[in-house]
Order: structure tokens, then C-alpha cells, then sequence
């Protein structure tokens, strides 16, 4: 049976996207989640390399140890010469509250969304669509866009391919969005 874990993501998809060109290792495009100026000058932040990483426990471990010394992982993933990011944690240690309501959680699977229903994963733009725009609206989506944490539940092998569907869905709706909601 193949070891399944939710890791949680908590990229707080509101706040500013800043992409900037690169030459630097053939990357054309790099984006940063949940913005750039988190990454800049924080000691607090450390990159997990993933490509040293075999299974989900190996990667909890490292994140629950770093979220006890206090810090952040933050993981690079590289898709078509673009560089995502991606601030990432999970629900044990200092850094992050144990408590977390049910409604500011979207749980994505390869094939799938969980919200207050079931959905297939092509609706997933609709859905994100309606967390950053609810703010305490309907109680089946995020309270605000700030308290959005998307939950990925994958093998360790999907992992890359399911953070880049989700920044990519993120940025489409990011350029579409004509207010001020991001």
C-alpha cells in the first residue's frame, strides 16, 4: 500500500506575486508564494531540497523540526525554465497554530478538490476564485484570502507537478483579477 500524507501548504495566496527574469540557471520566470519580499533577508527561511527526499515522512520530519527551531522550509520547484517558491509547512511545531478552521482549508489531490464537497480538479480555479473573494461571506470558504491554506494530499513523486498546477491556476487568476483583491 502506498504511503499517503496531507501535507499542508500554507501560501497565503493573497498577498502581492512579484515575478522577476532571471538568466540564472535557464530560469526566464520566477515567482515567489506568498510574495518575494517573505524570502528577502530572512534568516527564518530555509530550502528543503526535495530531490534528497523519498517519501512523505522524510519531508514532515524536516519540517516539523525546522517549525521547532522556529523556521520556515520554503521548497524551489523548476517547470519549463519557471522557478516557484513556495513558502511550505505543516500543522505541528512553534511555528504554526495547531487549531485550524475547516472552511480555510482546500484540500487538492491529483485528480481532485475538497472544499464543502467534492470537486473534480478542473474546477480548481473556480474554487480558489471563491476563497479569495468570500472574506467571511459563506462559511463553506476560506474567512480571507490570508487564512487560505491549501492542503496537498499526493505521493511524494506528484508532488512537484500538483504545486505547479496550483501556482499556475493561482497566477491565471492573479492576471484576470481587475480589483484589488490581489
Amino acid at each position: 500500500m502506498k504511503r499517503r500524507i496531507t501535507l499542508l501548504l500554507s501560501i497565503f495566496f493573497f498577498f502581492n506575486l512579484t515575478s522577476c527574469k532571471t538568466n540564472r540557471e535557464n530560469i526566464e520566470k520566477e515567482f515567489y508564494y506568498p510574495h518575494s519580499s517573505d524570502f528577502s533577508l530572512n534568516e527564518n527561511y530555509q530550502y528543503v531540497d526535495l530531490r534528497g527526499i523519498t517519501d512523505f515522512n522524510q519531508l514532515v520530519d524536516s519540517l516539523q523540526s525546522l517549525n521547532y527551531e522556529e523556521k520556515r522550509a520554503y521548497l524551489k520547484i523548476y517547470n519549463n525554465k519557471t522557478r516557484y517558491n513556495v513558502l511550505v509547512s505543516t500543522t505541528f511545531g512553534k511555528c504554526y497554530p495547531i487549531f485550524i478552521k475547516r472552511n480555510n482549508v482546500l484540500s487538492i489531490s491529483r485528480d481532485s478538490l475538497k472544499k464543502e464537497k467534492s470537486y473534480p480538479i478542473h474546477n480548481l480555479k473556480n474554487i480558489l476564485k471563491k476563497d479569495f473573494s468570500n472574506f467571511g461571506k459563506d462559511y463553506n470558504y476560506s474567512n480571507s484570502p490570508e487564512q487560505l491554506i491549501i492542503s496537498l494530499t499526493c505521493k511524494i513523486s506528484e508532488l512537484d507537478s500538483l504545486i505547479v498546477i496550483v501556482c499556475k491556476t493561482f497566477n491565471e487568476i492573479k492576471q484576470e483579477s481587475s480589483d484589488s483583491l490581489m
